[in-house]
């Protein structure tokens, strides 16, 4: 060992004491800023936020239904600070946020019991004209634990110990034509990595290994055209494109994506909305070719394109019921990214739900569902997948529930008191063996302080 170096158990032991007092004097800290802002009035430039939660945890590494060992469970600490920065001119607006989740799980007890993400969020707008506006946005996370939300839905939301990246970017104009017509042109860019990720066994330790079956980057261009029947209806026109690079893979995974659609959003009451959409979507999958099965360094086949047509639509709707209460829920059909080495796409069937509801003035609660199925045909033949992969499947489907709920109770306006619940169940089945491996179910309870500056 090195002059100087802590033994591996103080060094951890050191940190976890930091981290504590980082989370009491960030704490401390604001409690001082935030008595300042009482009855401040207007928008202010700098916001900050912190919450600190003691809860309970079912199965915080994420351990299978096959576990050899005791599901692991424990108690936590959590801190999550937020800073933000917004500016409003007369032509442009600028907005600015870093976010901080830092949680200590004291019963696990190994050197990824401090688990933590990070995001970096960034909007910049500026109007030409009263026509004419720019918006270059960019959303940059960074995660070291298990949060669902996080991941593509169809991937398995697992922990990864030495970092998950996921950055979107995006540029966007809008501008109206006439007084009836206006459109909206956006590009998108899109990076998942997961490079050297490990994820935790079913005996609870730690399995290295990397998940760049999984990395891709996405490119994308958006153009929708919008035009207004009555001040209350709008119809749309939508074509998009979408080109998706996977790395260290195969060419069969790679494709293309084109869909065209139909669509309207209508305002039945100032406080009733709806959007709907339904389209075709065609997706271009290299390497798939009709008549040869020969697997070469150049993917499956002769690197031809193997055009698919996919019907999809979805619906949506919002009820503002009170000045700060809302319901909102929407479902979809589509075909989204496959996280399987031999198919390149899912058909995926999704719900989701939110719930904002005031009791009183103090007294709230807010509640999000989100379920995603995304069910997986084989592209390949069970030779062909064990060829390339050394493993066959079959059909199947992979299934993530998600349901979260937050009783919020102001204390002070800068100040509020919360109780929340956290569920997430993830299941895979396949047909062959019956297999289901990875999935789990997690559950997360917590009470804690949150003040707002």
């Amino acid at each position: 060992m090195a002059d100087g170096q802590a033994p591996p158990h103080q060094t951890r032991f050191i940190f976890k004491l930091l981290f504590l007092g980082v989370a009491l004097f960030s704490a401390g800290k604001l409690s001082a800023q935030i008595q300042g802002s009482a009855g401040q009035q207007g928008t202010k430039p700098f916001t900050a936020t912190v919450a600190l939660r003691e809860g309970y945890d079912s199965n915080p590494l994420t351990q299978t239904y096959q576990s050899t060992s005791d599901v692991s469970s424990s108690t936590y600490s959590s801190v999550q600070p937020s800073l933000g920065y917004n500016y409003t001119g007369l032509q442009a607006d600028l907005a600015l946020r870093y976010d901080f989740t830092g949680t200590y799980f004291p019963s696990i007890n190994q050197s990824y019991d401090l688990q933590y993400s990070q995001a970096f969020i960034g909007r910049y707008t500026y109007a030409f004209d009263p026509r004419t506006s720019l918006t270059i946005s960019d959303n940059f996370v960074y995660s070291e634990q298990p949060i669902a939300s996080l991941v593509t839905v169809g991937l398995a939301p697992v922990t990864n110990t030495q970092g998950f990246i996921n950055n979107l970017g995006t540029i966007q104009a809008d501008y109206r034509v006439t007084d009836r017509l206006a459109m909206i042109t956006r590009w998108n860019n899109s990076i998942l990595n997961s490079d050297g990720a490990a994820t935790y066994n079913n005996a609870g330790g730690i399995t290295s290994g990397s998940a760049g079956t999984s990395n891709y980057m996405n490119n994308g261009a958006f153009q929708q055209f919008r035009l207004d029947f009555t001040p209350e209806t709008v119809g749309t026109f939508t074509f998009d494109y979408q080109l998706y690079d996977y790395e260290n893979d195969q060419n069969y995974r790679d494709n293309q994506q084109v869909s065209f659609s139909f669509g309207a959003d209508q305002t039945f009451t100032p406080t009733i909305t709806f959007s709907g959409r339904a389209g075709i979507q065609l997706n271009d999958n290299y390497g798939l070719s009709d008549s040869s099965s020969t697997i070469s360094a150049g993917g499956l086949g002769s690197g031809e394109l193997e055009i698919g047509a996919f019907p999809f639509a979805s619906l949506s709707s919002t009820w503002n019921y009170d000045q700060r209460s809302f319901v909102s829920g929407g479902l979809s059909v589509a075909v989204q990214q496959s996280n399987l080495a031999t198919s390149s796409d899912s058909e995926a069937y999704t719900i989701n739900a939110n719930w904002d509801h005031y009791f009183t003035e103090r007294l709230s609660v807010i509640q999000s569902l989100f379920l995603n199925v995304a069910v997986f045909t084989p592209q390949l033949t069970e030779a062909q997948s064990i060829a390339v992969s050394g493993s066959y499947q079959g059909s199947g489907q992979q299934t993530t529930l998600t349901y979260q709920c937050k009783f919020a109770y102001e204390i002070f306006p800068y100040l509020s008191a919360e109780l929340g619940w956290s569920y997430t169940n993830y299941g895979s089945y396949f047909d062959v063996n019956n297999g289901n491996g990875g999935s789990y179910t997690r559950n997360q309870v917590y009470l804690g302080v949150r003040g707002t500056y």
